[in-house]
C-alpha cells in the first residue's frame, strides 16, 4: 500500500474509534467504516495496476480518495438500510487527505519567500492564508497540468496503449 492509504486506513480505525467514544455526536454505522475501508483497497488495488494511470487524463492519489470518500458519502446518505453518518466522520478523512499536499504547498511558498528575500511579517494572518490558499490551489492545477502532459506523451511514446 502506498503511505498515503496506510495512513488513510489508520485515520478510519482512528475516526471510528473516536466516534465511538464521543457522546456529543451520533455514533455512525460499523458499515460505514467497511466501506471506507473497503475503497482504499479498491484505490490500493488500481494504484498497484497502475490503473490511476488509464484513461485520457492521470489522477492524483489524492483526487481519488477524495473521490473514493465522497463516493461512500453519497451512498450512505442514499441507502435507506443505513442512517446517514455524521458529515464530520467524512470532514475529518478528508482533512487528513489534504494535509500532505497542503503542508508541501506551505513549504514551496516558504521557498518562494525566501528565495525573494519577501518580508511579510506586516501581513494580517488572514491575506497570508488567502494566499497560501491560493498557493496551493495553483501549485496542484500546475502539478495536473504536468501529469497530464507526461501522461499523453507516455501514451504517445506506446502507441496509445491506454
Amino acid at each position: 500500500m502506498a503511505n498515503i492509504l496506510d495512513i488513510l486506513s489508520k485515520t478510519i480505525e482512528d475516526v471510528q474509534r473516536k466516534n465511538n467514544n464521543d457522546p456529543n455526536v451520533e455514533t455512525a454505522d460499523p458499515s460505514i467504516f467497511d466501506l471506507l475501508r473497503k475503497e482504499v483497497n479498491k484505490i490500493d488495488k488500481k494504484v498497484q495496476n497502475n490503473q490511476s494511470r488509464k484513461g485520457k487524463n492521470p489522477k492524483s492519489i489524492f483526487d481519488m480518495i477524495r473521490d473514493g470518500i465522497e463516493g461512500v458519502q453519497k451512498k450512505n446518505r442514499k441507502d435507506p438500510n443505513v442512517k446517514t453518518a455524521p458529515k464530520s466522520i467524512f470532514d475529518q478523512l478528508l482533512k487528513k487527505i489534504e494535509k500532505k499536499p497542503q503542508k508541501q504547498a506551505s513549504t514551496g511558498l516558504v521557498k518562494v519567500l525566501q528565495d525573494y528575500n519577501l518580508d511579510v511579517s506586516g501581513l494580517p494572518r488572514q491575506a497570508l492564508q488567502q494566499i497560501q490558499q491560493k498557493y496551493y490551489e495553483d501549485l496542484k492545477k500546475f502539478n495536473h497540468q504536468y501529469a497530464s502532459a507526461i501522461h499523453k506523451l507516455v501514451n504517445q511514446q506506446r502507441g496509445g496503449l491506454f
